[in-house]
């Protein structure tokens, strides 16, 4: 093991004894006397320097094995805290050593200053270099970039109200417009799958169904791309999922007396106004008629006991249930998007196709974007990303440890903060929108 090695991992185990043990406890001493000893040892000839860079550690131009104990712990240390170069001077004594590893064992945020944290504890031979922060072109390209995500969602809210007027007015119905809408948000998906998924978190107050049907074809292509259909396969797809309950617009909705018979007509309504128009895919018809059709034979509308539903219809299925739990029908409880999924597992097999319950589970993980989260240090955040491990999500800290919130919201790594999740919080019991912070 080289002298770099040897270092890292006595730091590591200094930075894991301070966290363990007080000041006077013999292994804290102990942990603390090794670290003086590797580090004067590998800095008799001069100052040792570590470098971090896409997730490594390199001492000069090699690269320090992650296999050495504490070396992935360290790395992810100083990555959260920005900290690109880690250097130690022959002068290196007990003060440095308490302080560097005091400050490693600090929570990581954008507030976090190391180097004043250093100074402050009377280091002086403790040399630090930090990630250079986003610059201004970075945060107006990501800024530019969400608002066309929010006004591609907002041209489709504007598509669907039209098909809709068409269908309820009985005129022509074009679906040239639906189709570029769903060319345009799978274009999207396959770029940035959590952008859009974060526009499904957006909810429509006054023209509920219209907002349903766009974020069931935003989940339900998630559900596609995960399972790798092809591109041609994902645009009919999505056409369908957008037109699922296009049989609803022929019903009034401001007449209480035609909420049943929608309810229970829509599916064959939807059928038969697709079917009389000039489509060459009937994906959306079928999609339309058989949604509500469970796997078990139940559900609606009756069919013979042998007949199976299109697959896009069973995966439509999974996706509009999915939307129904998070987003109900007014004075309807709701779940968070996590108990969500697991009533869609529960279902699967009598309810919903088995292969897809599972694969739209694996599409949106363990806490699936749109989470509200607290995590252990008290703080809130909304889940961003799935990230690598479904059970450390990338969170957006929208407030701090006080239940203030934050004038400048943050992205966490979880996994690198030594943070967890202790519970998922509803949205509307902090009176916020989720799809505000995304």
């Amino acid at each position: 093991m080289s002298n770099a090695s040897r270092v890292v991992t006595s730091l590591a185990s200094s930075r894991k004894a301070a966290q363990l043990y007080p000041a006077q406890h013999p292994s804290y001493r102990e942990a603390m006397d090794a670290l003086l000893n590797t580090v004067s040892d590998a800095t008799a000839m001069g100052v040792l320097t570590l470098n971090l860079h896409e997730g490594h550690l390199y001492h000069e131009s090699a690269v320090i094995a992650d296999d050495a104990p504490g070396i992935s712990a360290i790395s992810e240390a100083l990555e959260a805290r920005r900290v690109e170069s880690l250097g130690f001077k022959p002068e290196f004594t007990e003060r440095d050593a308490i302080a560097l590893v005091d400050v490693l064992s600090l929570r990581p945020s954008p507030d976090l200053d190391v180097e004043h944290e250093l100074e402050s504890r009377g280091a002086t031979a403790v040399i630090v270099q930090f990630i250079e922060d986003e610059d201004e072109e970075e945060r107006e390209e990501r800024d530019r970039l969400r608002a066309q995500d929010r006004a591609l969602y907002t041209r489709l809210v504007s598509t669907m109200r039209t098909l809709s007027e068409q269908v309820a007015q009985g005129a022509t119905t074009d679906l040239g417009g639906a189709g570029e809408m769903v060319g345009s948000v799978l274009e999207r998906l396959l770029t940035d799958k959590s952008a859009v998924l974060g526009l499904a978190t957006i909810r429509g107050r006054d023209e509920s169904d219209l907002f349903h049907s766009i974020n069931v074809m935003i989940y339900t292509l998630t559900l596609g791309a995960t399972m790798g259909l092809p591109e041609e396969g994902l645009a009919s797809l999505g056409l369908s999922a957008l037109l699922h309950d296009i049989g609803k617009a022929a019903f009034d909705h401001n007449d209480p007396g035609q909420a049943d018979a929608m309810r229970v007509m829509h599916p064959t309504t939807g059928a038969e106004i697709l079917s009389s128009l000039p489509l060459e895919d009937t994906a959306p018809m079928l999609v339309a008629y058989e949604h509500h059709m469970h796997v078990d034979g139940s559900g609606s509308p009756d069919r013979p006991a042998d007949y199976v539903p299109h697959p896009f219809s069973r995966m439509v299925a999974v996706a509009d249930r999915f939307t129904e739990l998070t987003n109900p029908a007014p004075g309807v409880y709701g779940e968070t998007p996590d108990r969500a999924i697991a009533q869609i597992l529960h279902e699967a097999g009598t309810r919903h196709d088995p292969m897809y319950a599972r694969l739209f589970a694996k599409s949106l993980g363990v806490f699936p974007i749109g989470c509200l989260v607290r995590l252990t240090d008290m703080s809130v955040g909304v889940v961003s990303d799935n990230g690598e491990d479904p059970l450390t999500p990338v969170i957006r800290v929208v407030y701090d440890t006080a239940g203030l919130e934050l004038e400048e919201p943050f992205e966490l790594q979880l996994a690198e903060s030594g943070l967890r999740i202790i519970e998922v919080i509803e949205q509307d019991s902090l009176n916020t929108e989720v799809s505000d912070h995304l």
